[in-house]
C-alpha cells in the first residue's frame, strides 16, 4: 500500500524529472535556434510566426524584436524612451492589425458596397491635407526633425555589431550625395528645388510628382490639376481593390513585415547556406530605409485611405507618410544589389536574347530606367515589382509611390556601385567587403558552345 510519503516522493521525482527535461530541452532548443538565427542573419526575416507553441506563434502579430532591429528604426521600446508599443508589422500599431473585411463589391440600391466614390482633394483644403508631426508613429516621430547624419535616434535599439548598421552610418554620413537639398525661403520652395535636383539626375520623373500641388506655379489651376491626378490614382486603387485584393491578401499580409524572405525564397537560399548574401540584403534594406524615410518626411504625402476611406486597407496603413513607397524602394534595391553578383545574374537576371540564351545578365541602368515590360522577364525584378504592386492592391500606396521607390532604388544602386553621369558616386567600405564575401557564395558559369 502506497504511503503518503511515497506519493510525495514519486510526485517530486516525476515533477523534477519532467520539469528539468522539458526545461532543458525547450531552453536549449529555443536558445540554439534563436542564437543561430540571430547570430548568422540577425533577423533575415523582418518578423513572422515563430515556431510551433512559441509565444510568437500564439500572437502572430507581435513583432519578433519589439525593441527594434538592425535594419529598422530605433525608439520602438524602453531604450528609445517611448515605453512598450505593441506592433503589427513595421511601424503599424497593433490597433491597425489585420481586420477581415468581406470581399463584397456588389452594387446595392445604386451604391457600391464600399464608398470608394467619395474622395477628398487634399489641395482644396486650407491648410492642405499633408502628413503632420502628430501623424507619425510615436517611435518614428524623430523623422519629422532635421536629418541626423549620425543616426543617433535610429541606432538606439539596434544591434550595433551588425554590418548593416555600419553601412547605414557610412551612407547617412554622405547625405549630401543623395538628398539633393535645394535653396528656398519656404519649405515648399526648398522641396521644389529638391525635386528638380532629383529629376535632373534621374532619381524621379516629373510624372512621379504630378500629385504634389506645388510642383508647378502655385495657382488654383495647378492645385486642381494635382487633385485630378490624385483622383485618377485613387480610381486605379479602387479597381485593384475590386479585382485583385482578395486573391493577393494572404501574400500581401505576409509581405507587410517580411520582404527579404520572399526574395530569398525565390533564390532558394537560407541564412546558414549563404550568410553573407543575407547580410547583403540587410545592408540594402538599411540603405533603402534611411533614404525613403528621409524623403517621406520631406514630401509628407497622406495615405490613400485618408483621402478615400472606402479603400479600407485590411491592415495598417503604417503610421508614416506614403511617398515614396518603402516596400518598393527596399525591394528594388535588394534585388539590384543581388543582380550585381555575376553568379546570381547568370541564373536570375535579364535574358540575354529575346528567346532566352543559356545565361542571363545584370540589367543596365539605362534598361532599368526605361521601365520596359521586358524587365519582368528577370525573376528578381519581377518579385520586386510584385512586392510593390501588392501594396497598391491593399490600398496602402499610390502607383506613383511605387514608381518613385523603384527610381530612387535605381539611383542609389548606380551611385553605390557604378560611376553615375550626373549624381555623385558613394563608396561604403563595409558594403564593399560584404559584397565581396556574398559574391564568393555564388559560382559563375560558362556557356557550353555547341559543335556543328
Amino acid at each position: 500500500m502506497a504511503t503518503r510519503s511515497d506519493g510525495l516522493s514519486d510526485g517530486l521525482s516525476d515533477g523534477l524529472s519532467d520539469g528539468l527535461s522539458d526545461g532543458l530541452s525547450d531552453g536549449l532548443s529555443d536558445g540554439l535556434s534563436d542564437g543561430l538565427s540571430d547570430g548568422l542573419s540577425d533577423g533575415y526575416s523582418d518578423g513572422g510566426p515563430g515556431g510551433a507553441g512559441g509565444a510568437y506563434a500564439r500572437n502572430p502579430y507581435k513583432r519578433r524584436r519589439p525593441q527594434g532591429g538592425g535594419d529598422r528604426p530605433g525608439g520602438t521600446g524602453f531604450p528609445g524612451g517611448y515605453g512598450r508599443i505593441a506592433r503589427s508589422g513595421f511601424a503599424t500599431p497593433e490597433d491597425l492589425a489585420f481586420k477581415p473585411w468581406a470581399s463584397d463589391f456588389l452594387v446595392v440600391g445604386g451604391l457600391p458596397a464600399y464608398p470608394t466614390d467619395q474622395r477628398i482633394n487634399p489641395w482644396a483644403l486650407n491648410p492642405a491635407l499633408e502628413w503632420r508631426t502628430e501623424d507619425w508613429d510615436p517611435a518614428l516621430r524623430f523623422w519629422s526633425l532635421p536629418f541626423d547624419p549620425t543616426l543617433t535616434e535610429w541606432l538606439q535599439t539596434t544591434n550595433l555589431a551588425s554590418p548593416n548598421v555600419m553601412v547605414a552610418r557610412e551612407f547617412a554620413a554622405q547625405h549630401q550625395c543623395w538628398q539633393f537639398v535645394g535653396a528656398g525661403a519656404t519649405e515648399e520652395e526648398k522641396l521644389k528645388f529638391q525635386i528638380a535636383g532629383l529629376i535632373e539626375v534621374g532619381w524621379l520623373k516629373d510624372t512621379d510628382v504630378e500629385w504634389w500641388g506645388y510642383a508647378g506655379p502655385r495657382s488654383d489651376r495647378a492645385l486642381a490639376k494635382a487633385g485630378e491626378r490624385i483622383c485618377n490614382e485613387l480610381d486605379d486603387l479602387a479597381i485593384l481593390m475590386n479585382d485583385a485584393r482578395a486573391a493577393y491578401l494572404a501574400e500581401a499580409r505576409a509581405q507587410d513585415s517580411e520582404l527579404r524572405p520572399y526574395v530569398g525564397h525565390l533564390l532558394g537560399i537560407d541564412t546558414c547556406q549563404k550568410p553573407y548574401t543575407a547580410h547583403l540584403m540587410r545592408c540594402a534594406t538599411a540603405v533603402a530605409h534611411i533614404a525613403y524615410m528621409y524623403f517621406k518626411a520631406r514630401f509628407r504625402r497622406v495615405r490613400p485611405s485618408r483621402l478615400c476611406a472606402g479603400l479600407a486597407p485590411p491592415f495598417g496603413p503604417p503610421q508614416h507618410a506614403a511617398f515614396p513607397s518603402g516596400h518598393s524602394t527596399a525591394a528594388h534595391l535588394v534585388v539590384l544589389f543581388l543582380l550585381r553578383i555575376p553568379g546570381i545574374a547568370q541564373l536570375y537576371g535579364l535574358p540575354t536574347l529575346p528567346t532566352s540564351g543559356p545565361l542571363r545578365k545584370e540589367p543596365t541602368v539605362a534598361e532599368l530606367r526605361a521601365g520596359l515590360p521586358e524587365l519582368l522577364q528577370c525573376p528578381l525584378l519581377w518579385v520586386a515589382d510584385r512586392l510593390a504592386r501588392n501594396r497598391e492592391r491593399m490600398g496602402l500606396h499610390y502607383a506613383s509611390d511605387s514608381a518613385a521607390g523603384r527610381r530612387i532604388a535605381i539611383g542609389l544602386y548606380e551611385a553605390l556601385f557604378l560611376t553615375p553621369e550626373k549624381a555623385q558616386p558613394m563608396r561604403l567600405p563595409t558594403l564593399e567587403r560584404i559584397f565581396k564575401r556574398a559574391e564568393s557564395e555564388w559560382p559563375t558559369f560558362t556557356a557550353v558552345q555547341k559543335s556543328g
